[in-house]
């Protein structure tokens, strides 16, 4: 991680820290608490220190010695991209023990229904019982003040009218996924359409239709509860590129980023360290930790 990526924010009181929690909530920003649990033996980080660490890999508060930031980090963006908390447990690089709690904070799954239909009545319903924020839009203007995140969905159900401008509004955001409700032969006319307006392949990929899982439904409930599966399917799918791998320190085992000021080359290979101190002891006699 580089010290670009660092907000060196400290949190004085827990007011501060919940207060940013807040923000970024309100901001609907993907990002991971980290809390410690426990700590045993010489630790930099202590029983009951918070931080925030962001999907861009910044972190906000302390976030202790220089041998386990890496592994904090990387595995926060795990539970981050997973949206899974996890129990994380570490050793420093001077024998100590951390036991480190992740929590996922992600904004609510959304929602944008278009058209007024029955399936339009069923989905909103459905989807507000299962926990999505539900938006309703009538103007295509209004997609433009509409925050879109990775979990922002749409269906566009106006059977036909004006569905074309609509689907083009919604492919100039980074929506994750446009259901079209809409026939066969509707949806080869729409996606040939925006083929010729210059839209490639990679783009289109966002737009499913007729919109749904096959169930074989009939009924417009049976519509909205094929399209809400489809829905909760894509959303548990992996979107997010998955965090480089790092180096494995020989001396204390820790996952360590080649970005590290920490290594030695020995022959032909390099080995990164956590610290000065594992590179010190490695230098010492390599020969001790090359296989």
């Amino acid at each position: 991680m580089t010290d670009s990526k660092v907000r060196y924010t400290y949190f004085v009181h827990v007011s501060d820290f919940i207060d940013r929690v807040k923000e970024l909530l309100e901001n609907e920003e993907d990002f991971a608490i980290v809390e410690v649990i426990k700590t045993e033996g010489p630790t930099a980080l202590k029983t009951g220190n918070k931080l925030i660490v962001k999907k861009d890999g910044s972190f906000e508060g302390w976030i202790g010695g220089f041998c386990t930031k890496d592994e904090i980090i990387n595995n926060s963006l795990e539970v981050i991209r997973d949206g899974v908390p996890r129990f994380l447990y570490l050793k420093t690089c001077h024998g100590g023990l951390l036991y480190l709690y992740i929590d996922p904070m992600l904004p609510r799954k959304k929602l944008i229904l278009i058209g007024d239909n029955p399936i339009i009545y069923y989905l909103e319903n459905l989807g507000q019982n299962i926990g999505f924020n539900i938006i309703v839009i009538n103007k295509i203007i209004d997609i433009d003040k509409i925050k879109i995140n990775r979990n922002t969905f749409a269906v566009v159900a106006t059977m036909g009218e004006q569905d074309h401008e609509y689907i083009e509004a919604l492919l100039n955001t980074n929506i994750r996924y446009i259901g079209v409700i809409a026939g066969k032969k509707r949806g080869e006319d729409l996606i040939s359409f925006l083929h010729n307006k210059g839209y490639k392949d990679d783009i289109l990929d966002r737009i499913k239709v007729p919109a749904g899982l096959d169930i074989n439904a009939k009924s417009p409930e049976e519509i909205a509860l094929s399209i809400l599966s489809e829905i909760t399917k894509i959303s548990k799918e992996n979107k997010i590129e998955k965090v480089e791998e790092g180096e494995i320190d020989v001396v204390c085992g820790m996952t360590v980023s080649k970005s590290v000021p920490y290594y030695s080359t020995v022959g032909e290979k390099t080995y990164y360290f956590c610290s000065k101190f594992c590179k010190d002891k490695f230098e010492a006699n390599p020969q001790i930790y090359i296989k």
